[in-house]
């Protein structure tokens, strides 16, 4: 063996196609640990480890004998101290002297093993990171949905706690901070338009007396029928309040002196059909409409005033102020 290959920065040695060892060179040698006379006339066996004795006998002779070369074939070296030694082995079958030989390149894979132990980690690393990531990303996702629910939830609250502030618990008709704010609306429409709107004052004639005699369940019960009476003939447009106690208003936009009163007249008959059966109960209403100049004061008064009239000169009635 000449001095460049026995020195190679990489191992080399020559088996029979026993697996005798022909040659090695000292770069191999060095790496084992091992003198030529220990080595040389060996089976190659005698520097495997015991995994790699098996892969030899079932790859390494089978390949050389079909393909004459092998590439890049792992196998693990045994030192004479016990070490283990991955190496990358690349062979090619040759003839020399009329004789069958294998010949081998050896190269370590110390620093490759140690490489691809640090990729390792970091895959693992980016793994665990991206793993932290998703677990991170759907735990934001799910806070994400609940604070949307909340706030869902916390939307229709608050629709239903300003539906509770304009609306009356016991009939579900606007109460009376809503009506004042809709009367004040449709007194400034009117200031622009001058489309005429009507308001009647409606109260239970006596209530009182409902109350004593068939109890404060039953008047509460009446005034909720009365309630639904006065929507449905009240048209779509207008504006049902419960006012107070036995005292209801309805806001009739567009609707002037003639049409108000049928509709009052309407709503009395109706009421007073609808309880008959039952113990009785009547009306009494009073109605105004719009005038030029009028504040939410003028035209409450005088429908308030026509209501009065209409108690006053027996009940069961409808008076225009």
């Amino acid at each position: 063996m000449d001095e460049q290959l026995d020195f190679a920065p990489c191992g080399y040695v020559s088996l029979a196609d026993d697996g005798t060892i022909l040659s090695i060179n000292t770069t191999l040698l060095e790496l084992l640990e091992f003198n030529i006379d220990e080595v040389q006339g060996n089976h190659i066996n005698f520097i495997l480890t015991k995994p790699t004795k098996v892969f030899y006998q079932l790859y390494f002779f089978p390949m050389m004998s079909v393909q004459e070369t092998v590439e890049e074939m792992y196998l693990t070296l045994q030192s004479k101290s016990g070490d283990s030694i991955p190496v990358l082995l690349n062979a090619t079958r040759n003839k020399r002297n009329g004789i069958l030989v294998n010949d081998c390149i050896v190269l370590t894979m110390k620093k490759r093993h140690e490489y691809e132990k640090v990729v390792l980690l970091a895959k693992k690393e980016v793994e665990e990171k991206s793993r932290l990531k998703k677990k991170a990303i759907s735990e934001l996702e799910q806070v994400r949905s609940e604070l949307e629910l909340k706030q869902k939830e916390l939307l229709e609250l608050n629709e239903k706690l300003q539906g509770w502030a304009f609306t009356d618990g016991l009939t579900g008709l606007h109460n009376r901070r809503s009506y004042s704010k809709l009367l004040f609306e449709n007194l400034a429409l009117f200031k622009r338009n001058l489309n005429p709107f009507s308001l009647l004052m409606i109260d239970v004639d006596y209530f009182k007396s409902i109350n004593d005699t068939y109890g404060h369940l039953a008047g509460d019960q009446m005034l909720i029928e009365l309630a639904a009476i006065l929507k449905s003939y009240s048209g779509e447009n207008a504006i049902s309040a419960r006012y107070g106690g036995e005292e209801f208003a309805l806001i009739l936009p567009n609707t002037n002196k003639e049409n108000a009163v049928q509709i009052a007249e309407r709503i009395r008959i109706s009421i007073e059909a609808s309880f008959s059966e039952k113990s009785p109960v009547t009306i009494s209403v009073g109605i105004a409409t719009s005038k030029t100049g009028d504040t939410k004061k003028d035209i409450q008064s005088r429908a308030d005033q026509a209501l009065y009239i209409s108690k006053n000169n027996g009940r069961n009635q409808v008076t225009y102020a």
